[in-house]
């Protein structure tokens, strides 16, 4: 009879920074990553501010469309 083991193997996990070309392309600066991720924060709140604004328009349209509805009606009932 043969016992088989597995063994798992270990993760690990490593902090590299790479400066300089690596195979022809260049590295981004961790200043330049900053701008973009600063960049993409304000990208993300002016789209939550925008899905906020779409909301209150979407309101306001359909409580407009309900008072027209409602006049609409009262105006069939002199007909």
């Amino acid at each position: 009879m043969i016992n088989v083991v597995e063994e798992e193997a270990s993760y690990r996990a490593h902090n590299v920074v790479i400066r300089g070309t690596v195979e022809g392309y260049n590295v981004a600066s961790l200043e330049d990553l900053k701008k973009l991720s600063d960049e993409l924060k304000k990208i993300r709140d002016d789209l939550n501010l925008l899905k906020e604004q779409f909301g209150d328009l979407q309101r306001s349209l359909n409580a407009t469309n309900s008072r027209l509805e409602r006049l609409e009606n009262f105006l069939r009932s002199f007909k």
